[in-house]
């Protein structure tokens, strides 16, 4: 199974070295049209950058519940940043049953 990473040129590029498929994208909204060829593809997981999964929404959410492929989001040049960490307390509240996390404060 192979690896894909899509995303703005700057952000891809350092992906290419390490063995992934890039599909570099000039706007987040080019990704629509790779999405049929990378979800098809053998990949095992895809990386997509926070401007690409905001365009890519819905077509994401169809294969969350798949083994395969595993989609994760990274930030890109510019990101504004939240998606993340989003992700996570989404998690938390759905094994949690609550928004609400309890943190031990520092002495």
């Amino acid at each position: 199974m192979k690896l894909a990473v899509i995303g703005d040129s700057t952000t891809v590029a350092g992906f290419r070295p390490l063995g992934f498929e890039v599909f570099p994208v000039a706007q987040p909204e080019e990704a629509r049209g790779l999405w049929a060829q990378v979800k098809g593809g053998d990949y095992a997981v895809v990386f997509v950058t926070e401007a690409v999964a905001d365009t890519l929404g819905s077509l994401l959410a169809e294969v969350a519940d798949l083994p395969t492929p595993a989609i994760t989001v990274i930030p890109g040049v510019g990101s504004r940043g939240g998606v993340g960490q989003a992700k996570i307390d989404k998690a938390v509240e759905r094994a949690l049953g609550t928004t609400a996390l309890i943190r031990e404060e520092e002495s």
